[in-house]
């Protein structure tokens, strides 16, 4: 039985430190990229409101990425996401999803079939290879799907994302204005 992962709750505090209260620690952006990575589930807190700052927490990583010329999407993907918001990653991901569902189940109807033709043909030292075989491929094809559904999970957080862009783009306009009052 596969164990269910403990959601790691990071607390951001007004100075933007980033505190890690499962380790007791604090932790840098890279840190939670990492943690992200190797498939941590984490959620970033305001300390204060308690308000969920996960999607703009990880903007911030890609934001970074992209300054140290890490690029993450192409510049092509980037445009086509400001300009279509996030109907280009639904649809990129509706598209890889039904891909990788078709492709998974044309291999195990042609392994299927493979095995029906050649069973009659098999030694019993074959057929246990050859189960071995199909256990194997059926672990595999399973750890891809639920590597696929995280992949798929993380992905989804991006509508969320795009309000939290929207939403720091109205305050930094406010602010601005704000400026202009000063001057």
């Amino acid at each position: 039985m596969k164990e269910q992962r403990k959601t790691i709750i990071i607390k951001r505090y007004q100075n933007r430190k980033l505190y890690d209260t499962q380790d007791s620690t604090y932790v840098t952006l890279d840190e939670i990229a990492k943690m992200v990575r190797r498939g941590e589930d984490i959620r970033v807190v305001d300390n204060k409101s308690s308000e969920d700052l996960t999607s703009v927490t990880l903007t911030q990583i890609l934001f970074e990425e992209e300054k140290r010329n890490r690029s993450v999407l192409p510049l092509g993907t980037l445009k086509k996401i400001i300009r279509d918001g996030g109907e280009t990653l639904r649809d990129l991901l509706s598209k890889t999803t039904d891909t990788v569902q078709t492709t998974l189940q044309t291999a195990k109807e042609g392994a299927e079939t493979f095995y029906d033709k050649i069973r009659e043909e098999l030694t019993p030292s074959d057929e246990g290879l050859i189960k071995d075989v199909f256990q194997k491929t059926k672990d595999i094809t399973t750890n891809i799907e639920e590597k696929f559904k995280a992949t798929v999970g993380s992905i989804a957080h991006v509508a969320s994302m795009q309000n939290e862009i929207r939403k720091l783009r109205q305050k930094v306009m406010y602010l601005e204005k704000k400026l202009k009052v000063y001057e």
